[in-house]
């Protein structure tokens, strides 16, 4: 059995060679690995944050990430924002160009917002456009797109009207990336297939794609910046398996990868492999709060407060993560400093308070009428099959601790969203990686309307999430947004358990690759140390 793995292993390793050989004197060329196929690289379909990686290379918003992280412009050389926060002018480059030669206008933003929010596009992410005016009617099918709140004032100038003032909406238009409505009409659904097809307005431009296999970009030499850009090739590798990633990383086949084996994280950190990228994230338990067993807040923050965090993060996952003491994770912006510095925590994840933290769930789980856990049913907690057992299997020992007992059930992961959906479960290890900097990114998911949320309904946090919205002064609209958070950790519609951080393997010769909380890794100013 085990010569079979490897000789699978081997033959893997060896077409990943075929495919790609950078020369030892190319310190330009970059390979990187971020996983297998992704479904799409159309910038309204994808889901996949591979596939945001290759589209952040290819496409660029209004606005863009310069190399130390800043928001700046992008295809917008500079911007007017109203005195109320309602409506944003945003002024073109009249230089930008698509990667084949043709201008980008005004006109290719006004489309490809409406394309986004589009019902008949069916954009899993259209609901990102909900600040926009309009866009959740339109989402809804109640009103066309042409009321979408965006217009040409000329080729050069766009503006756009907001529903309410958004705190983050400069972070949204740097996300909401144009696409071609020529080249669509003409190819349709395989527009995205091809060089030829695939023209981008971005840094990069695709120049082959072998489906399963690779996709090689250069730079576009009609980007307006090129010249500030010093990988001149990245090749992305299909790479499906962590063991062959591993191989190929260590022979210099490949760059940079996502896929870590678990097993090897703590050799890989002594050969000075792997990097840790903390991450707008966060890693719990999603509760059913329409199952018997959990409608009494006092059950759920007993559990919470049952889990030994510092253990799981230091003796379990041993891969960077940060017990987590409450929802909303560390490095997204408070109004000075961050959120969560300035919040503190809702669960002690001090390690000399976690026996006090054992005795305080049993009081409560007295109070809810379980005294040492006496008639509480047996919990059952879903586990996708390629998820953390081992880790809700250490959490299933602590919750003995106050007298629950649980059971682990490994499923496919279309299951566990099937049983999501129709409320057929009690427990579900989950997580949440947010979209942008702003706490809004996790709050939202538990208003009472949300289609992330399983049943959560408190109006006062529903008032203040909303009011939220409106409020201009951001010293303000924080002090909202902390008040909310610390509703929802008082009624624990989830258990947090840590805050994510992303294992990354990396080249020692690769040098000034850029990493991101939200994944959306980049290559523009990356070369290969002599």
């Amino acid at each position: 059995m085990k010569k079979n793995i490897f000789i699978i292993i081997m033959l893997s390793f060896i077409a990943l060679s075929c495919s790609y050989k950078p020369s030892s004197n190319d310190n330009n060329s970059i390979v990187i690995s971020l996983g297998g196929e992704v479904a799409t690289i159309d910038p309204h379909l994808n889901t996949a944050s591979a596939g945001t990686v290759y589209i952040r290379h290819f496409f660029e918003g209004l606005m863009k990430k310069d190399k130390d992280g800043n928001l700046v412009g992008g295809m917008a050389e500079n911007y007017k924002m109203s005195e109320d926060g309602l409506s944003y002018i945003f002024y073109l480059r009249t230089n930008a160009k698509w990667s084949d030669g043709k201008p980008v206008t005004a006109d290719d933003f006004v489309y490809s917002y409406r394309r986004f929010i589009d019902p008949k596009t069916a954009a899993p992410y259209a609901s990102l456009m909900a600040p926009i005016k309009n866009a959740l009617k339109i989402s809804k099918g109640e009103i066309s797109t042409e009321e979408l709140g965006i217009k040409k004032i000329d080729d050069y100038t766009l503006e756009i009207t907001l529903e309410n003032p958004t705190a983050y909406f400069l972070e949204l238009a740097d996300m909401f990336v144009p696409v071609r409505k020529d080249i669509i009409e003409e190819y349709g659904d395989t527009w995205v297939q091809t060089p030829e097809s695939y023209i981008g307005n971005g840094p990069y431009k695709m120049t082959e794609r072998v489906r399963d296999d690779k996709i090689v970009m250069q730079i576009n030499t009609n980007y307006y910046d090129k010249d500030k850009l010093v990988a001149k090739n990245i090749t992305v590798s299909m790479v499906a398996d962590k063991n062959t990633a591993l191989a190929a990383l260590r022979n210099g086949q490949i760059h940079f990868s996502t896929l870590v084996p678990n097993q090897e994280i703590e050799n890989l950190q002594k050969e000075g492999l792997i990097v840790m990228n903390q991450a707008y994230g966060t890693t719990f338990f999603e509760i059913n709060l329409t199952n018997e067993a959990f409608k009494d807040s006092r059950v759920r923050r007993a559990l919470a407060l049952a889990i030994d965090r510092n253990y799981i993060v230091e003796s379990v996952n041993k891969a960077g993560q940060i017990p987590a003491g409450a929802f909303v994770p560390p490095l997204i912006s408070d109004y000075k400093g961050e959120f969560r510095a300035n919040g503190g925590d809702y669960i002690s994840v001090n390690t000399n308070d976690y026996q006090k933290n054992i005795e305080e769930a049993k009081k409560l789980m007295a109070e809810a009428g379980y005294p040492n856990g006496e008639n509480y049913p047996v919990i059952e907690v879903l586990v996708a099959n390629d998820g953390n057992v081992v880790m809700v299997e250490a959490i299933q020992q602590m919750w003995k601790n106050i007298g629950v007992d649980a059971v682990i059930v490994p499923r496919e992961w279309s299951v566990i969203l099937q049983s999501f959906r129709d409320l057929s479960y009690q427990m579900i290890l989950s997580g949440w990686t947010g979209d942008y900097n702003d706490p809004m990114t996790m709050l939202e998911l538990y208003l009472s309307y949300a289609p992330s949320n399983p049943g959560y309904n408190n109006p006062e946090y529903d008032k203040l999430i909303e009011s939220s919205k409106y409020i201009v002064n951001p010293e303000e609209r924080m002090k909202v947004l902390h008040d909310a958070e610390a509703i929802l950790m008082y009624d624990m519609p989830i258990i947090p358990i840590h805050y994510r951080s992303n294992v990354l393997m990396v080249d020692k010769k690769l040098k000034d690759y850029k990493l991101d909380p939200l994944a959306k890794y980049r290559f523009h100013y990356s070369y290969l140390e002599k």
